[in-house]
């Protein structure tokens, strides 16, 4: 078997690794599983994170390159995953789209991701959340998309609750941040989307084309409920608190922070002020157990893709919307443009490619994921991606596409547009209005890879300031 599996890896690795062998890597037509989990920082044992169990994510990081700085586009649900799905920044998804709304708004006509791959012959399948919460684009699948009915508790004292924004409304305070309760993995939505995904995979390797299946799963978004044997693998008093629980130094609180009001609209959580210890311990334990959920669901769906013949004939793509502060710098949630909100987790398995089981500092953003996709597997590019390609990188590790990653969020009437370079995170602040620069920010990663001293006005970076503010302009 051994040797049976190395001659499949030396071929798909002449086929998809040869950059000249277009005619090949269209022949070889893999399969791609791209797997999105929502939230999710890069707290996994792959990235160092010894307090967090995922195995089945570090085995498949194993079997990965492992990207060290990869970036979402804008650390907030809507805008991200639009961006990547469609291959547009978010700044060209329409200024009239909304979270009810898709990129389908203003650009009725442009290929997605999927859709790329099924007007080139791949059999398309979604599930769970890929888009916003409750949206679709039917015309990316060859099924109808699955999304189950939501289950957000599944604990009977909290059956039917349903976690609301709008905290001005007392019945909201009754639904709590987090709950271990003792069932199943498919008593939740994510469980139930996993079932379906493996039945999907299973079904595949009865079908003459190859299949593009993206798979979404809501955790580890708030809230923050996994079932009871998760909650199990740790030891709470062994949890670690953030290291940085203080805004960073020298900022403007009015762009930078925010009061964290989402995850302060549940029950028992202080509307204002730091957490308490015993609390902020308590609800990186529930995160965390929520990452091992996933992880094991990202296990079944590589054990059905192993045990259907399929495996070696994948590309299978993990990643995340974007980040998460669970009190670092104050916050809890994502919606800033800091490394721990903007930083996502990114694998991407191609058998046979020389660099898996390896890592790369090599910046991409999210945005670069359907031109990569569609490179490897031989097809050329629809004109509206803005994105790049790196599908160099995943066969020399060494190799570089971008001098940056471009970030942004906006705030209190100002746009922020961040991007990280090798060395720098430069955040500056422009009024929507006048497009005056309003403030900035300048983290020096070689000393603060915190990110707690904003140094931007230290009279030592001027010269990088002018050169990154540049740059920032040729992405805005």
């Amino acid at each position: 078997m051994k040797s049976l599996f190395y001659f499949h890896s030396v071929v798909l690795l002449l086929l998809v690794g040869c950059s000249n062998d277009q005619e090949g890597l269209e022949a070889n037509r893999p399969n791609i599983l791209f797997i999105i989990a929502d939230d999710l920082r890069n707290d996994l044992g792959a990235y160092g994170a010894d307090h967090v169990v995922s195995p089945n994510l570090d085995a498949l990081a194993s079997e990965s390159l492992v990207f060290n700085r990869a970036y979402c586009q804008k650390a907030v649900c809507w805008p991200s995953r639009n961006s990547f799905f469609s291959g547009l920044m978010p700044a060209s998804l329409g200024k009239k789209t909304n979270a009810f709304s898709t990129f389908r708004f203003e650009h009725p006509d442009i290929s997605s991701l999927p859709q790329w791959f099924k007007q080139h012959g791949w059999f398309t399948r979604g599930f769970g959340k890929i888009l916003h919460n409750g949206q679709d684009d039917p015309v990316s699948w060859s099924e109808p998309y699955f999304e189950p009915e939501p289950i957000h508790y599944a604990a009977e004292e909290n059956l039917g609750k349903h976690p609301i924004i709008n905290k001005s409304v007392p019945e909201n305070r009754l639904n709590p941040l987090f709950e271990s309760a003792d069932v199943t993995d498919d008593a939740y939505e994510d469980g139930l989307t996993a079932k379906a995904a493996q039945k999907a995979i299973r079904e595949a390797a009865n079908r003459e084309e190859p299949f593009f299946m993206m798979v979404g799963f809501h955790k580890p978004h708030t809230p923050f409920n996994a079932p009871k044997k998760y909650w199990d693998l740790y030891n709470r008093d062994s949890i670690p608190l953030a290291a940085f629980p203080n805004p960073p130094k020298n900022v403007d609180e009015k762009y930078s922070v925010h009061n964290s009001n989402y995850v302060r609209s549940f029950k028992d959580i202080p509307q204002s002020g730091q957490m308490p210890n015993e609390l902020a311990r308590e609800i990186r334990h529930a995160y965390y157990a929520c990452i091992s959920y996933v992880d094991a669901l990202v296990g079944s769906l590589l054990d059905e893709l192993e045990a259907s013949g399929q495996r070696e004939n994948t590309i299978v793509v993990f990643t995340s919307d974007h980040g998460y502060q669970l009190g670092d710098h104050s916050l809890w949630s994502k919606h800033t443009n800091f490394e721990l909100a903007t930083r996502v987790p990114l694998f991407v398995s191609v058998p046979g490619a020389s660099t898996r089981g390896s890592s790369t500092d090599s910046l991409v953003e999210l945005v670069d994921l359907f031109p990569t996709l569609a490179e490897l597997c031989g097809l050329t590019l629809p004109d509206h991606l803005e994105g790049k390609s790196f599908r160099r990188v995943l066969f020399d590790s060494e190799a570089k596409v971008r001098e940056e990653a471009y970030s942004e969020y906006n705030r209190n009437g100002a746009r922020g547009c961040s991007i990280r370079t090798d060395r720098f995170r430069y955040i500056e602040w422009r009024d929507q209005k006048s497009g005056d620069v309003v403030a900035r920010e300048l983290y020096d990663h070689a000393h603060d890879p915190g990110e707690n001293v904003n140094v931007a006005e230290e009279g030592e970076y001027d010269g990088e300031i002018e050169n990154l503010s540049k740059l920032v302009a040729t992405r805005m």
